[in-house]
């Protein structure tokens, strides 16, 4: 009976996510958008859940839901609305970008086989568990630093963009 219900809880997060994803894709007004992401954010927490990744799933709400999702805001209100509002919703490229989506979608469901991908233990060779906090930290501090370091400086230069570009409009 609890693995009916966990596939059921599972099948509601998942397609809450995919139908959040569209939405926030979809939709005209960008502030309606945002609150769909948090919706899509909020369905993936739950899905970490399951899965008994406790600390992804609380890295998710406190960093997705809470600080990016506070920056997607702030851009927002810095960008001209009424303008971008006014022109097409979508460009020409929109046919691309649907068959780059049913690409992956047919990719995730050929990578859903068995023995497509390789078995891992549930410990590393003496170390703690994986997907532990300690085995996550060590591995952000030392494998991955580099990859996070850039990280951060992707997310700087998007936030020094946007004040750039809130500061012509305001000038102009």
């Amino acid at each position: 009976m609890a693995t009916l219900a966990v596939q059921i809880a599972f099948y509601y997060l998942a397609a809450g996510s995919v139908a959040s994803a569209t939405l926030a894709v979809t939709r005209r007004n960008p502030v309606h958008s945002v609150l769909w992401v948090l919706a899509l954010f909020l369905h993936v927490a739950g899905i970490f859940l399951l899965v008994r990744a406790e600390f992804l799933a609380a890295v998710q709400i406190i960093v997705y839901a809470g600080a990016i999702l506070v920056f997607y805001l702030f851009v927002l209100m810095l960008l001209d609305l009424p303008r971008e509002a006014a022109g097409p919703r979508f460009g020409a490229h929109w046919p691309l970008g649907a068959a780059a989506g049913l690409a992956f979608a047919a990719l995730a469901w050929h990578a859903r086989e068995p023995g497509l991908l390789p078995t891992t233990e549930r410990t590393a060779a003496g170390g703690p568990p994986l997907g532990s906090l300690s085995a996550v930290g060590t591995a952000l501090f030392t494998d991955f630093a580099l990859p996070f370091e850039i990280a951060s400086l992707i997310l700087l230069a998007a936030i020094v963009g946007a004040v750039v570009v809130a500061k012509r409009k305001i000038e102009s």
